[in-house]
């Protein structure tokens, strides 16, 4: 008979299918908390309600500015006003502002608080570059002309900032459109709506006591032109490189009251008259955002001029510019001697009819 080979043994090994162990720690990775979306780096400023720390966005990996806000203690009108803020900050959008990327509630240090995720600017602020001593007044034009632009923005949207301070003013010392520097403004937690919603009762001053508006210390209600005088003061301490209104608070609200800021007599003439209505004690005297920003660049484009003059050169665009001027110039002139010349001829012709025994009405 043939043999029939025995039936072969099952391979002895496909263990892995049911039944098999996960590799140790697997379960454990599984089940870890995930890494927080921000990371804390170092605690890089404080203000009246809030702590601003720069972090590490893990979902995006960028760094950014985290600003969380102090919920102990804080009452009613606090609140109210951070979620303006909030809102506020993210319906606006201008290159001379700080962008919001997020907002909500995370625990940090043990504590819930709420936060808001804004773009992280690299540089120090305005107040921390006067520390060094006074700025150029070209540097001063430059962050004028800026600060002008997005007041003018946010002017045009109905929100009045009502604390311009150099603390507010963010420098990157990097040369771009054309300005030595560029400047960001920050924190709009006190501003106010151009139809006077408020969150404190009337006649509380709200703003920085060195630069706020003789209205604000007489507790009146304000305007945009109140942020123009705080500009005001704010460009004229880069220049001078101390403050106008020094002392405690009182009395750096009160000094306004009673006297003008000084203007430096070795300022040009521009710098002057712009400055002196900027920190004009009537609001309706000073002028707008707008037409401050377009004075500042023009008083820019002077002291480009002037600067490669005294290098013994001209801007070319600088000479167009005074070619088109001067072919205006003899235009006007061309027209009024045209003008001249018919009046001329037109007195000739009535004398010589009324010579003639004649009359110009019949």
């Amino acid at each position: 008979m043939p043999v029939v080979p025995a039936p072969a043994e099952p391979a002895p090994a496909r263990q892995e299918a049911a039944g098999a162990e996960a590799p140790a720690g697997a379960y454990e990775a599984e089940q870890a908390d995930p890494p927080p979306r921000y990371e804390f780096l170092e605690h890089i400023g404080s203000g009246g309600m809030a702590d601003v720390y720069r972090a590490r966005d893990n979902e995006l990996g960028r760094h950014v500015a985290v600003k969380l806000f102090r919920d102990a203690d804080e009452t009613v009108a606090d609140r109210q006003r951070r979620e303006r803020e909030i809102n506020l900050l993210s319906g606006l959008t201008h290159i001379g502002l700080v962008p919001v990327y997020d907002a909500g509630r995370l625990v940090h240090a043990g504590v819930e608080r709420r936060y808001l995720v804004m773009e992280l600017v690299e540089g120090l602020s305005l107040a921390h570059r006067i520390q060094s001593g006074p700025l150029k007044p070209r540097q001063v034009a430059d962050i004028g002309a800026q600060v002008a632009d997005v007041l003018s923005y946010v002017h045009g949207r109905g929100v009045i900032h009502r604390d311009i301070k150099p603390e507010n003013i963010l420098l990157d010392e990097t040369p771009t459109f054309g300005y030595t520097l560029i400047t960001r403004l920050a924190d709009f937690g006190v501003a106010q709506f151009v139809d006077g919603t408020r969150l404190t009762g009337h006649g509380t001053i709200m703003g920085t006591a060195a630069y706020i508006s003789p209205e604000q210390a007489r507790g009146e209600d304000v305007t945009a032109a109140t942020d123009m005088y705080s500009l005001g003061l704010v460009l004229l301490e880069a220049l001078k490189g101390e403050r106008e209104y020094a002392g405690t608070p009182i009395e750096a609200a009160l000094a306004r009251l009673h006297r003008s800021p000084e203007i430096p007599e070795t300022l040009s003439p521009e710098w002057r008259a712009l400055l002196a209505a900027m920190t004009a004690d009537d609001p309706a005297l000073r002028p707008n955002a707008h037409d401050v920003a377009s004075t500042m660049r023009d008083i820019i484009r002077s002291m480009i001029v002037e600067t490669q003059m005294r290098k013994g050169r001209v801007p070319v665009w600088a000479k167009a510019a005074n070619r088109q001027e001067g072919a205006r110039q003899r235009w006007l002139v061309g027209i009024a001697g045209a003008l001249i010349g018919a009046l001329g001829l037109g007195l000739t012709i009535a004398i010589a009819v009324t010579a003639a025994g004649g009359s110009l009405f019949g």
